[in-house]
């Protein structure tokens, strides 16, 4: 289906010019030096000596940090390789999301809703980094086209392998995608009751990972960072405010550009504008979108939490465009339609071309120049916040080849005798081996007007008798201090 599509010339060039522009936006950040530490993060499978151990990591993505182990047994720079994966899957799911689009509305509104697309923040920003959230997405947009083209295809066809395939992939690169998928499924049984077998495939199939993705999705699992995220169930006013604070989150990562109050009132539309059109496609975002509301009540997936709302977006769209369409075909005629979309589309490509893409580049390796001499040196103690240990680590062990030893048996070792990694938790007064040490080398992050946890290990090393000698900043804000004891 498609190859269908791309012999049309102009879907064709559509498509390359929309991934253009995408890519164009994003090439002051693409593959940076340096990057930032919770993408790092995502890096700790490579220090483990088998693939196994990766695959139980990745507690929430097994395949993806299995892909990261491998990639780093082939390059020496993996985190490049997972960075190239992750662009190109941005790429197919801008040209697949305009197919699906086109084949559902029109030329002009598939066009709008891939600008949309093209221009989310969160969509730009998880494009850059080092994160699975663009395998979700593409689970999202890829179950659209399956629903809108599999009635073209046998049941028993080779095409049917390959979906069963690529929905178990998706599911392993991410246990979130399992939403969309578990609702598309859903829609295929009601279709053809002869697709029952679908769901038992993939239910045997990913027997083995039922408790770690029950587990991930729990509130629990979460603890309490996606706290904010639920949608209150404690009065009727709380409910209220929670669900319009987090509505609003969730529609300003999608639409930046749109006044908010306006366009909070237009999605409401947009989803009870269902009833007008009977499209299995409508109904499935229908479907979708009102999911994530009940997840979110329930304290099972968080709204407005930007990168697990990209699971969720290709839904708002379609439902957007199906408003607009039925809006402008029931009050005017077509030919507005026609004006409207590339007013917006025109209103929307000069939004992309006068906003930068932001991405933290947290320049680490520089700072570790100056640090990386006195590793294991005993009068001098290295101190990291543990937000920026999974840099210090992976950094000095690329360049100096320190940091993470090869693991035995699925656990991690140092090989830096003199390096304490800061906890959340802990004071100074707790790490005694401290005071064993003369001189302090203080490595994190500050962002500008915080008083962030490296400001607060500062004034306790002042308390246990350690005076400040020199402060350096470096590129995304990441800071250096110098202590003496005297």
């Amino acid at each position: 289906m498609i190859s269908k599509t791309f012999i049309k010339n102009k879907n064709t060039i559509t498509s390359i010019f929309l991934c253009s522009i995408f890519i164009f936006n994003l090439r002051n950040n693409l593959f940076p030096a340096n990057f930032q530490q919770d993408d790092i993060a995502e890096l700790e499978p490579i220090f483990f000596d088998r693939l196994i151990c990766a695959f139980e990591w990745g507690d929430q993505h097994p395949l993806f940090s299995a892909i990261i182990w491998i990639s780093s047994q082939i390059f020496e720079w993996p985190e490049y390789f997972i960075s190239l994966l992750i662009v190109l899957f941005a790429i197919f799911s801008i040209t697949l999301f305009f197919n699906v689009l086109e084949n559902l509305f029109n030329f002009n509104l598939a066009l709008l809703g891939s600008v949309i697309l093209i221009t989310s923040p969160i969509f730009n920003t998880y494009t850059i980094g080092l994160k699975q959230y663009n395998f979700e997405i593409f689970a999202t947009i890829l179950s659209l086209w399956f629903l809108q083209n599999y009635k073209d295809y046998e049941i028993n066809s080779k095409y049917f392998f390959y979906f069963l395939i690529s929905y178990l992939l998706l599911f392993l690169l991410s246990f979130a995608a399992a939403i969309p998928i578990a609702i598309s499924i859903l829609f295929l049984i009601k279709s053809n009751k002869r697709l029952m077998y679908v769901p038992l495939f993939l239910f045997v199939a990913s027997l083995p990972l039922q408790d770690n993705l029950f587990n991930k999705l729990s509130r629990v699992s979460n603890g309490g960072y996606w706290d904010e995220f639920f949608i209150s169930t404690g009065s009727f006013n709380s409910f209220f405010e929670s669900f319009y604070f987090l509505n609003q989150l969730f529609i300003k990562s999608i639409f930046p550009a749109f006044p908010h109050p306006l366009l909070t009132f237009t999605i409401f539309l947009s989803i009870f504008s269902v009833v007008f059109k009977k499209n299995e496609l409508i109904m499935y975002s229908f479907v979708g979108l009102v999911s994530l509301y009940l997840l979110s009540i329930l304290q099972f997936y968080p709204l407005g939490g930007g990168r697990t709302d990209l699971l969720f977006m290709p839904f708002v769209i379609v439902l957007f465009l199906n408003f607009i369409d039925i809006f402008i075909n029931k009050i005017f005629s077509t030919k507005y339609l026609n004006f409207v979309s590339f007013l917006a589309i025109g209103y929307l490509v000069f939004i992309l071309a006068s906003t930068n893409v932001f991405y933290k580049n947290e320049d680490v390796t520089s700072a570790l120049t100056n640090i990386q001499n006195f590793y294991n040196n005993e009068e001098v103690a290295i101190i990291v916040t543990e937000e920026q240990s999974h840099s210090l680590l992976y950094y000095s062990a690329k360049y100096y080849e320190l940091g993470r030893l090869p693991s035995e048996n699925c656990s991690m070792k140092f090989n830096i005798d003199n390096l304490y990694v800061q906890k959340d938790n802990e004071t100074m007064t707790e790490i005694k081996e401290i005071k064993n040490h003369s001189e302090i080398y203080l490595l994190g992050i500050e962002l500008p007007n915080t008083l962030g946890q490296i400001r607060i290990i500062t004034q306790q090393l002042t308390q246990e008798g350690f005076i400040l000698i020199e402060e350096q900043t470096f590129p995304g804000y990441i800071k250096l201090f110098y202590f003496n004891k005297r």
